[in-house]
């Protein structure tokens, strides 16, 4: 019994010993472990999604080039259709480009949570790949299309809006933003509307949008994106404000990540409805078997897109929690 109670007082004696942590202790501890747990999930999201741009826009860009080997050149408007799908391919090849810098970015983001730079350049190259498909689609189409025009104008002006961001001017930085906002609802409306992959392959799939979400999702993010930018670039110097920055960063996340798992889903099924159709009907009848297995790796490519739709639609919850400690500080 001495003996027992000896212990009990040894255990007693190594408790007091031990640190207690304090409430307010206690809730840096669970913000660090939910900052380190967003960095991670954000880390495997831009992975999976620039690993998926590279894969996916490399079988578009081989079976462009294979169509374009068909067209002999023996008329003016056989010209304009090999100048346009010339620019499509220049465009995947962008995207491709484009999907190395979100990984880029991913990793920047993990190590040291900047990537204002990153953000930057990536708005430049997107800016760019757009600009190549709005000049592809209006050298394919036979008239002058409204769409196609403003998918050349649009992403010209958003990347002049994201070059007046980096302004340390603020009347130049309000001006970037309106500009930013109202390219940015016309390059949605674009997108909404017009499908450019639909001139280079005629088979009837509800393609995604440029960024290979939903349409209407990925338009949503876009005038999302432009209204986080200007909220960001005229409130980053205010401490107060920036929980509402963070905020408007993650629903872009949100709403891009669904449209990314949504948009993939549907056309990696529509590409395998018309596989398993192909020995009968539809549009990849008798076809050769290297055009369907490279229309087959681009379906499989598209679930990396769906992974890194789910693991972004995670990231965002993630920081949502994030903002909220955030705004529970005020």
């Amino acid at each position: 019994m001495q003996s027992m109670g000896k212990m009990e007082q040894v255990t007693i004696q190594e408790q007091k010993r031990k640190p207690q942590l304090k409430p307010l202790q206690k809730r840096e501890v669970r913000a660090n472990v939910l900052e380190m747990l967003l960095k991670k999930v954000t880390l495997a999201a831009l992975t999976m999604l620039g690993i998926g741009y590279v894969l996916v826009n490399v079988p578009i860009a081989l079976l462009i080039a294979d169509a374009m080997m068909n067209i002999p050149i023996s008329s003016q408007a056989n010209v304009n259709a090999l100048a346009g799908r010339g620019l499509f391919i220049a465009a995947s090849t962008i995207a491709a480009i484009l999907g190395v810098l979100v990984i880029y970015g991913a990793v920047q983001f993990y190590e040291h949570s900047k990537i204002k730079g990153t953000v930057f350049l990536g708005v430049l190259l997107g800016s760019f790949y757009l600009l190549c498909l709005g000049a592809g689609s209006t050298i394919l189409l036979p008239e002058m299309n409204v769409l196609a025009s403003l998918l050349i104008v649009s992403p010209t002006l958003v990347a002049l809006s994201a070059t007046m961001h980096t302004s340390s001017d603020t009347r130049l930085k309000l001006f970037g933003s309106i500009l930013g906002i109202a390219s940015g609802v016309t390059l949605a409306y674009v997108i909404f509307n017009f499908k450019p992959l639909s001139l280079v392959f005629e088979w009837n799939v509800p393609f995604t949008g440029p960024f290979l979400s939903m349409t209407v999702l990925e338009s949503m993010a876009i005038i999302l994106g432009s209204v986080a930018a200007c909220v960001n670039s005229l409130l980053d110097h205010l401490y107060e404000a920036r929980p509402f920055a963070h905020a408007t960063a993650l629903l872009v996340a949100l709403v891009y990540g669904l449209g990314a798992f949504i948009g993939s889903l549907v056309v990696s099924m529509s590409f395998w409805n018309l596989i398993w159709k192909s020995p009968w009907l539809g549009p990849f009848y008798g076809i050769s078997e290297w055009v369907t297995s490279t229309i087959v790796f681009w379906s499989a490519s598209l679930v990396l897109m769906d992974i890194g739709g789910i693991l972004l639609i995670a990231a965002a919850c993630l920081g949502l929690m994030r903002v909220a400690r955030e705004f529970s500080k005020f």
